[in-house]
């Protein structure tokens, strides 16, 4: 019964909401949407976190066609990635957190993920002229990160953790160097595959305010 109630509740939501928004919203966006419609003028990519606190839209107070937005389970972005946008007029902005995995995975495997993909329709086929990262406090899947970060070489049948398992290793490493020195002042040095001076370094929870999971978040 209970989760015949949750799921009646979870449907009924989303049918209000978008009735709601026809009743309200849609009549004064439709001349936005007749603009976007002939072709959308994007401003950046933004790269996010599933999490249901995290909205996305609302926080950066982007309108239709501003905006392509990213989302899933915890996301990192990797520096090395990044290197594939070979313009070097385009902005990066680096804010803590978020899993977005490496090229050198997808060069290796059969398997492309939706991240990368994105990332090549937004910055080369569309030429979008910026990239940023939004985190958040508590993320549910770094908090798992950081209780399986000893176990991060043995297989999961779990999707969730077989996939953090996969992409996450860098960051675990980088983690525990910082960890193990207890010196939250120090800074971590992160290297680049490609290029020794996109190497950067980078403080974490300096001022050791932050649980250990949410420091794990912003590696």
């Amino acid at each position: 019964m209970a989760a015949a109630y949750a799921i009646r509740k979870g449907i009924n939501r989303v049918l209000d909401g978008i009735m709601q928004y026809r009743h309200t919203l849609r009549p004064s966006l439709l001349e936005e949407f007749k603009k976007v419609a002939l072709g959308p003028s994007s401003e950046g990519l933004l790269l996010t976190c599933v999490d249901s606190r995290v909205v996305a839209s609302r926080l950066t107070q982007a309108a239709s066609g501003q905006l392509f937005i990213v989302r899933n389970s915890g996301i990192r972005l990797f520096f090395t990635l990044i290197l594939l946008i070979e313009n070097e007029y385009w902005f990066f902005f680096f804010v803590e957190g978020n899993l977005v995995p490496l090229y050198d995975y997808f060069k290796n495997n059969s398997i492309v993920g939706g991240e990368s993909a994105v990332l090549e329709l937004t910055c080369s086929r569309n030429n979008v002229p910026l990239i940023a990262i939004f985190d958040h406090l508590d993320c549910k899947t770094m908090n798992l990160l950081y209780r399986i970060r000893n176990e991060i070489s043995i297989p999961s049948k779990s999707p969730l953790e077989q996939w953090l398992k996969t992409h996450a290793v860098r960051t675990v490493e980088q983690f525990k160097k910082l960890e193990s020195s207890g010196d939250y002042k120090r800074k971590l040095i992160f290297t680049s595959a490609q290029h020794y001076e996109d190497d950067f370094e980078a403080f974490i929870d300096s001022n050791n305010e932050f649980k250990h999971f949410d420091k794990l978040s912003q590696v």
